[in-house]
């Protein structure tokens, strides 16, 4: 098949990638002057944005500045150079005229039914209405160039025939008590009937485009890797490597001529040394984070602090993390997290108050029958209204009960961290394809003609809040409209 632009990766940026492509191409959806081919591996499009947001999606933010993104290989002003051919408010423009309204909570921008599902379904519908060739199953073996084409070839999947087999799975445990006996011929005859039916079955994948679009993502959140079989294969051999797909958009990179920063987990909860977490474990608290190596202090944020069996979670944590997983990954210095669970109060002023409170309890016991009884409560307890008990109880012990301690902890708890959730369970990565050899007025390739890139697969990350799909969005419209020159 002859194809004007193949686009590689049916995430948010290769949808809006190859959406855009056809829109601009087909002088908005009036004609079908070029064809426009969208690649997944997966046997649907976009899986990954149904996770975001917590299934609700935070599509963009309007609170939007260059203190959002990060990269190791270009400019921020670069970033925020392709956002601005596509910002924020086009983003939302861009949905509410194809059918989907939006709300702002405070600057961040949901679906209006705060369902995932709904900027799903949007752009697939767009998909159709522009006429992008959507092909899912793609096992891509081989990205080659020749003269000024591109010649993509590999199998695609009988993607029917394995969710047949997915639900003859999923129900085949079940038992129908009375009719079990009587059904049993009938269903072993039905399924020697549709076993050869059933067996997946794969076509030759071939096909060429003057324009190529890789927008594979990463292998966060372990999403691009599912489902891949034989995909991602070292590109220019021959056998298979087991590589999936998110590795699949490096190795075309690398093939032209490409570099790659290492990628590495970002928006990641972090594992921490000390044994103590268990008694915290399940504790929320609003509360500060810094990062700090080497007792240097390199990023910071404020929020809801999770606490889990074995480190810390929460967005303020994700916002810190990608400092984290770098400095631990390099083996230098000694990475810590400092908490403050009383961001609002200064340490002298906290002592104060423990030193008052301790006062006032003792006075009083001193004129009841308490200490007569021996039922003086507690430090953790007359001082459960500062933290969580949970945490409260684990301060005191740690302090031995002395005031300045005491506040100290609360206001500067450190743990060292070891390691990360890892790539899987991040919400991001950082690093990919160098940023600096993409030019990023039209995401093309610096160094081979005709190849784009977007998306996740490049060297950028985003803060939590809707950033990295903007990114998204953004990087995928600049791409898919430069790819024919308009």
């Amino acid at each position: 098949m002859k194809y004007d632009v193949v686009v590689i990766g049916a995430g948010a940026s290769g949808m809006m990638a190859a959406i855009q492509a056809a829109k601009k191409g087909s002088g908005e959806g009036k004609g079908g002057c070029i064809r426009v081919a969208l690649l997944e591996v997966l046997a649907r499009p976009g899986k990954k944005i149904l996770a975001t947001g917590n299934g609700k999606c935070n599509l963009t933010n309007y609170k939007l500045d260059d203190s959002c993104y990060h990269t190791d290989s270009g400019s921020v002003a670069d970033i925020m150079g392709v956002i601005s051919h596509f910002d924020s408010e086009a983003v939302t423009g861009f949905f509410q005229d194809e059918g989907m309204l939006v709300r702002d909570r405070d600057g961040y921008v949901y679906p209006y039914s705060e369902q995932a599902a709904s900027v799903l379904d949007c752009l697939r519908q767009c998909l159709l209405k522009y006429g992008v060739e959507l092909v899912c199953g793609c096992e891509i073996a081989s990205v080659k160039k020749n003269g000024d084409e591109f010649v993509i070839s590999g199998n695609i999947r009988d993607i029917e025939a394995e969710n047949r087999r997915a639900e003859a799975k999923k129900n085949g445990g079940k038992k129908d008590g009375k009719k079990a006996g009587g059904d049993r011929n009938d269903k072993a005859k039905k399924v020697a009937c549709d076993k050869e039916r059933d067996v997946a079955q794969t076509v030759r994948l071939s096909c060429t485009a003057g324009r190529l679009i890789v927008a594979t993502g990463s292998a966060a959140g372990g999403v691009c890797d599912q489902g891949t079989g034989t995909a991602g294969k070292q590109i220019g051999n021959t056998h298979d490597t087991g590589k999936s797909n998110s590795v699949l958009g490096y190795d075309i990179a690398r093939s032209f001529g490409h570099h790659i920063i290492k990628p590495l987990p970002a928006l990641v909860a972090l594992g921490c040394e000390e044994s103590f977490f268990k008694e915290i474990s399940g504790v929320r608290a609003k509360g500060g984070i810094r990062l700090l190596i080497d007792g240097r202090c390199v990023a910071s944020d404020i929020g809801e602090l999770q606490l889990t069996d074995n480190g810390i979670s929460g967005i303020p944590v994700f916002q810190v993390s990608r400092y984290a997983v770098a400095a631990l990954d390099a083996g230098k210095g000694r990475v810590q997290a400092e908490l403050d669970f009383m961001p609002e109060y200064g340490e002298k002023e906290l002592v104060e108050y423990i030193d008052k409170i301790k006062a006032d309890m003792c006075n009083a016991g001193k004129s009841c029958e308490m200490i007569k009884k021996g039922n003086m409560p507690s430090l953790a307890d007359i001082l459960t209204g500062l933290v969580n008990k949970k945490l409260m109880n684990l301060f005191v012990k740690l302090s031995g009960g002395q005031t300045e301690s005491l506040a100290g902890i609360i206001k500067h708890f450190k743990v060292t961290v070891i390691n990360s959730k890892g790539i899987i369970s991040a919400q991001v990565c950082r690093g990919g394809v160098r940023l600096d050899e993409v030019d990023t007025a039209t995401m093309e390739s610096k160094l081979c003609h005709g190849l784009y890139f977007c998306g996740e697969v490049l060297d950028v990350d985003g803060c939590c809040g809707g950033y990295n799909l903007q990114w998204a969005w953004s990087s995928g419209c600049v791409a898919g409209a430069m790819s024919l020159g308009l």
